[in-house]
């Protein structure tokens, strides 16, 4: 047996004893002949390089533009807006593991046939670069598709590939709109054969578009900013946000400006009485500000009205909210 004594050497009192097994110190002390040790280099692990885009890259600091219009259809004839439908939806047998999403942008709800699905879901109704997302969004062979129409049947499953989500988004600087594929799956996904096939194909299919394709994982969404944007989700809930996007843009100078002393409820009730709002409609104008990227919370705190507000406050986004309330 050999004992190790920890503490300070000739400090009293502070020491104890760990026992150590012979194999481990053997374990420590054997070298193999054959091979050539470099003592106290750490090896360098290489970190692999993220591929392709990434929608949640798109963090802010920057604001929703006001002026996207979407069209009607996209350019292979799926409706945008309250007007789609997804091929599959959340029933209310398993509502366990499926949830409905109200659409804030967009008139419309959203179908969760997952928990990963919803959390990810959660952060795309809330993003500011993301105008419209469609889930259970069908691709079709056209072929097949005129066949099954001429004999008044409906297509075969095998020829329809549902994608889990299609994000239509916009970014700086052009703001034009642009398709992104999402697949979701849960956090201990590990692909076997057939599932690496069938995101080859996703993303095959995706490329033929000019779209881009992603696989995220429910977990990529700490439980912290899920927390905190379902909260968010709340105080937008039954809320037109786009008739609320001019009202944010002058709330959010307001907020950023104004302590952060007390909790959320306190600061939302300073600036309720500076804007001569009620508490109320100030939480509205909060939801719409975060939505629409006035405002960006800090995920790394807990965010709930007894609890302290804490924003990421970039000095780009200070001059820019200030800017936009001056109507310079």
């Amino acid at each position: 047996m050999v004992l190790r004594q920890t503490g300070r050497p000739g400090e009293r009192g502070r020491h104890s004893h760990t026992y150590i097994s012979p194999f481990d110190v053997a374990a420590q002390r054997w070298r193999h002949p054959d091979f050539e040790y470099d003592d106290g280099v750490v090896p360098e692990v290489p970190v692999k390089a993220k591929e392709g885009f990434h929608i949640f890259d798109l963090a802010p600091p920057f604001v929703s533009p006001s002026q996207i219009v979407l069209p009607a259809h996209d350019p292979f004839g799926w409706p945008h807006g309250d007007a789609y439908t997804p091929l599959l939806k959340a029933r209310t047998p398993l509502i366990s593991t499926r949830a409905i999403i109200p659409g804030f942008k967009l008139d419309r709800l959203h179908q969760a046939l997952s928990m990963s699905e919803f959390r990810v879901m959660v952060k795309l109704a809330l993003h500011p670069a993301v105008w419209d997302f469609r889930e259970q969004y069908g691709i079709y062979n056209r072929q097949a598709y005129w066949r099954a129409e001429a004999k008044g049947e409906r297509m075969r499953r095998s020829d329809l590939m549902t994608i889990d989500v299609i994000v239509t988004y916009v970014q700086p600087p052009d703001f034009k709109l642009k398709y992104h594929a999402i697949s979701i799956k849960h956090g201990s996904y590990l692909p076997t054969d057939e599932q690496l096939s069938r995101e080859e194909r996703e993303r095959a299919a995706m490329a033929e578009r000019g779209w881009t394709w992603e696989l995220i994982r429910g977990d990529a969404i700490s439980m912290t900013e899920f927390g905190n944007l379902r909260l968010v989700l709340i105080f937008a809930r039954e809320q037109n946000l786009p008739s609320l996007y001019v009202a944010a843009q002058e709330f959010a100078p307001i907020v950023i400006r104004s302590s952060s002393r007390g909790s959320l409820d306190a600061v939302m009730e300073r600036v309720s009485r500076t804007m001569c709002i009620g508490l109320d409609e100030a939480y509205h104008r909060f939801a719409a500000s975060v939505a629409y990227g006035f405002l960006q919370l800090d995920h790394n705190y807990e965010l709930d009205t007894d609890l302290r507000l804490h924003l990421v406050r970039s000095g780009w986004r200070t001059r820019a909210t200030a800017k936009a309330r001056s109507g310079a």
